[in-house]
């Protein structure tokens, strides 16, 4: 599998060059900001920066200014926050990597975050966030959040409070970017044919040159440490629906820590894809929900595997109770423990998902950028595989019995129910 990529240093401005035969080419920005580096009452400031950014900068002053310019080429945009982490990429045909550097580098250095059309912008997060509220599978998903990190920045909502939005101000969010939106603390990268490194990097020093300029000190990171849990949280979100939303939340493990590759087979064992455990037993077995599946958060210092499903309501306390059950049984003392060949089949599932993942390229850069980041160092697919290859048996139960702990639980349900009395 070709992936070469190379880290240059502008500055303190990391640039990461992935050179690709392909027609397009992708730019990229990660900032190593999100809704944790806020106070509760800036809660949603980078959300709400995210979107803003886009609605006028130096090169581009109207709203539609950047819209038009990508979308006369055909091109695409978008971009996202989340707790650790934000992003911003431009794609467009190789022949205009001009502009989409030219783009990328003006929002995340010369926005105007101009004031005239702030409370328009306010009023379009405020039904984002309604709508959110209004998703039973979403809201589910936020309160096990809450329920995990507790009253931390990490258990608040990315998107932020309604009291917080709305006594958001554009002074509020300049602020936000300037301590945050600095050399020491943001990755570009490029993936594509986008010509030599020696023409890319002249470019980059044109569209970036704030950045490389830049001699600010990063300011303190927010830091997180698991409080002390004895017994599972639960919450209930009351509501007149057809369907129980539920969501799982144990423990996990932060980003950096070696295991995530263990952890990464086994979550496609318990709960991601056809073949996993929730999949086979709450679905097919009993068609109990036609959804049902598990992911894994990493972080900084700090993560999180998580199971969503939508479940009848006659039947919640059998399923979370089966769910349970599945989950601590994994590593092994009764008929869910992990068997002798389910570790292999995992293996081939993973390094069939690596393939397809690096045939994409923003799934190549993403990578890329977010191992320059946070664990500073690039890993090939050659490289995770191998970490992959060696992970054993006793590994991949050793960790099960770490993470699927009764104590450790969070669930939320939102649902048609006056209390919830699951027997966990």
């Amino acid at each position: 599998m070709r992936f070469s990529p190379k880290i240059y240093k502008l500055g303190r401005l990391r640039v990461v060059l992935v050179p690709e035969e392909r027609e397009s080419v992708t730019v990229r920005v990660m900032i190593g900001t999100g809704s944790r580096e806020e106070t509760d009452k800036e809660a949603g400031s980078a959300h709400f920066l995210e979107h803003f950014v886009f609605k006028g900068t130096r090169k581009f002053p109207r709203m539609f200014d950047i819209n038009e310019a990508v979308e006369k080429v055909g091109g695409a945009f978008n971009a996202y926050t989340g707790q650790n982490e934000m992003g911003f990429w431009v794609k467009m045909d190789k022949g205009h990597v001009a502009l989409a550097t030219e783009i990328v580098g003006q929002v995340v250095t010369e926005p105007v975050l101009p004031k005239e059309h702030f409370n328009k912008e306010r009023g379009t997060i405020l039904e984002e966030l309604h709508m959110y509220e209004d998703r039973p599978n979403s809201k589910a998903a936020e309160e096990c959040e809450k329920l995990l990190y507790g009253k931390t920045n990490m258990g608040r909502p990315i998107i932020g409070t309604v009291e917080s939005l709305e006594a958001m101000t554009v002074e509020e969010l300049r602020k936000y970017f300037e301590k945050w939106f600095v050399a020491e603390n943001i990755v570009l990268g490029v993936v594509g044919e986008y010509g030599s490194d020696e023409s890319m990097l002249e470019l980059i020093k044109k569209e970036f040159g704030p950045l490389i300029d830049d001699s600010r000190t990063l300011s303190k990171k927010d830091k997180f440490s698991w409080d002390v849990q004895k017994k599972p949280r639960i919450k209930l979100v009351s509501r007149k629906v057809e369907q129980a939303a539920v969501y799982v939340a144990f423990r996990g493990i932060k980003m950096t820590d070696e295991r995530r590759f263990t952890l990464e087979l086994l979550n496609i064992i318990y709960g991601d894809g056809w073949m996993s455990r929730l999949m086979r037993e709450v679905r097919e077995e009993r068609g109990w929900a036609y959804a049902i599946g598990s992911g894994v958060e990493e972080f900084s210092d700090a993560g999180s595997v998580m199971v969503g499903a939508g479940l009848p309501k006659n039947k919640l306390n059998e399923a979370v109770e089966l769910i349970t059950e599945i989950s601590v049984g994994l590593a092994g003392g009764n008929v869910w423990a992990i068997k002798d060949g389910e570790l292999e089949i995992a293996k081939d599932c993973f390094r069939g998902r690596l393939a397809l993942a690096f045939d994409k390229p923003e799934e190549v850069l993403g990578s890329a950028l977010e191992d320059t980041l946070f664990r500073e160092k690039i890993y090939s697919p050659e490289e995770i595989m191998e970490k992959i290859e060696s992970v054993s048996m006793e590994d991949i139960r050793s960790l099960a019995a770490e993470i699927f702990k009764k104590e450790n639980m969070s669930i939320a349900v939102v649902g048609d129910y006056k209390k919830l009395d699951f027997n966990i």
